[in-house]
């Protein structure tokens, strides 16, 4: 008697968590990336690893007059490594001279950084990057579509993003130049990756 009416509980709950169908809405799918983590990916799968990282055009975050746009399609050819973060979150800011330190390192290998502001204030967002001498492209995703098609839910979130436009990794937070270094190396290109 006590199973039924706990079935009958659980039933009722899905119903009523589906919007009244019997039938449960699908959660967005979680897979492994090659080290074993965790990668949560959009309903639609466009942010898998393995899959070809989204494309946007975005307003740039330095643009006063909204006239500059950051697209990833201008980077195609390029490894690149896409970072959502804000000023606000500690953690993005011990980020940021471990970002600047790899893209100076491998300048020569064509890497590049893309920074995408996350629910952050535009002014607090350029000040900030402007006050830790980064130089990489900056864009505003102001209404948090870019970040949804990705699957970011919170931050910092680095993709790694292969020549051909690949995701090869995705990570949640760096933590030490050294783990980074491994990242990149998925996404270089093979002589720059010799010792």
């Amino acid at each position: 008697m006590a199973v039924v009416l706990v079935l009958a509980v659980v039933t009722v709950a899905v119903v009523v968590a589906s919007g009244g169908s019997d039938t449960p809405k699908a959660a967005a799918p979680v897979r492994a990336t090659s080290d074993g983590e965790p990668t949560f990916v959009s309903p639609d799968g466009s942010a898998e690893v393995g899959a070809p990282a989204p494309d946007f055009a975005l307003p740039a975050l330095d643009s006063k007059g909204g006239t500059g746009t950051v697209k990833l399609s201008d980077y195609r050819g390029r490894p690149v490594m896409l970072n959502f973060w804000a000023s606000w979150c500690n953690p993005c800011r011990k980020e940021f001279p471990l970002l600047k330190a790899a893209r100076a390192k491998h300048a020569k290998d064509g890497l590049e950084v893309i920074g995408v502001s996350y629910r952050d204030i535009a002014s607090d967002g350029r000040d900030f990057a402007a006050s830790r001498g980064a130089t990489w492209p900056f864009a505003r995703d102001p209404d948090g579509a870019l970040a949804a098609r990705y699957g970011v839910r919170a931050i910092p979130q680095t993709f790694f993003i292969a020549r051909d436009g690949t995701i090869a990794s995705r990570v949640f937070g760096i933590t030490s130049a050294k783990d980074l270094e491994a990242q990149i190396r998925g996404i270089l290109p093979a002589k720059a990756t010799k010792p």
